[in-house]
């Protein structure tokens, strides 16, 4: 029989370009050290964080490689996501409260509960009139001018807790309850304020600092006695498919460069 080996190259080539090719593809395929190939992480945020958090979580995936998706809410709304099975690997509180009572409950890892932040209430207040300045605090919300004032609602958002205790102690809620009009979470009473459908409102100072330079008004960092700095703490559900990324990015938000970060936005 004639050889044809000069037309078709013989079984032992084949083979060594198969295995080649498969050497190849996994290599090519192998995710770089540092960057692994990831599903992407699911974060429960409170929404004071939206000003701070997203330039956060751009670095930390520049950084891993690992994506980062967040849901954004009240702490309360996100506690009860939860509670209902949400597929989150990782819940950033407004406070200490609501991670805790998780934690009992066993839908968060206790040993996972970290303080990333303490949180600043402010009291932003428009000029719509012949307001003192600088701005003394509560004592302007009888100004006539001032028809509604705004805060999250205290039983889902911490710092619209912090907001009505703040005015309680001071014994000012009675009076001041007809004007108060609730936001699901800070994040619309910032649009309260920016649309002026509220004169003045109660935020965090990451929020107050982020409202549009057109707003002619200012705000203030209400007393200890009356806010003490709110707690934040996050934690790793205990359901989470992603551990190791969830831990890294708790590692991540505890570093030095990210406290620096949320220390001069408005956190301590």
């Amino acid at each position: 029989m004639k050889n044809i080996t000069g037309v078709f190259p013989d079984k032992k080539k084949k083979m060594k370009g198969f295995v080649f090719l498969i050497l190849l593809s996994a290599i090519l395929c192998r995710p770089i050290e540092g960057h692994p190939a990831s599903v992407p992480l699911r974060v429960a945020a409170a929404a004071d964080l939206m000003p701070v958090l997203p330039p956060l979580l751009d670095r930390f995936t520049r950084k891993t490689g690992i994506p980062v998706i967040v849901s954004w809410g009240a702490s309360g709304e996100e506690s009860v996501a939860i509670r209902h099975g949400a597929p989150y690997d990782l819940f950033l509180s407004a406070d200490s409260a609501f991670p805790e009572a998780l934690a009992r409950m066993g839908f968060l890892e206790k040993n996972s509960l970290r303080v990333y932040a303490r949180g600043i209430l402010v009291l932003w207040i428009s000029r719509p009139g012949p307001l003192k300045k600088p701005f003394p605090g509560i004592s302007e919300l009888d100004h006539p001018g001032i028809r509604k004032i705004a805060m999250a609602n205290p039983r889902l958002a911490p710092y619209g807790r912090a907001a009505k205790r703040c005015l309680v102690s001071r014994g000012r809620w009675t009076a001041l309850k007809p004007k108060v009009v609730y936001g699901n979470s800070l994040a619309q009473v910032a649009w309260y304020l920016r649309t002026g459908s509220a004169q003045a409102g109660f935020l965090s100072e990451s929020q107050a600092k982020m409202l549009p330079s057109r707003l002619s008004g200012g705000f203030s960092i209400l007393s200890p006695g009356c806010a003490p700095d709110l707690e934040q703490k996050m934690g790793i559900l205990r359901r989470t498919r992603n551990p190791g990324e969830a831990k890294s990015l708790e590692t991540f938000l505890l570093g030095a460069k990210a406290q620096s970060y949320l220390r001069s936005h408005g956190y301590r």
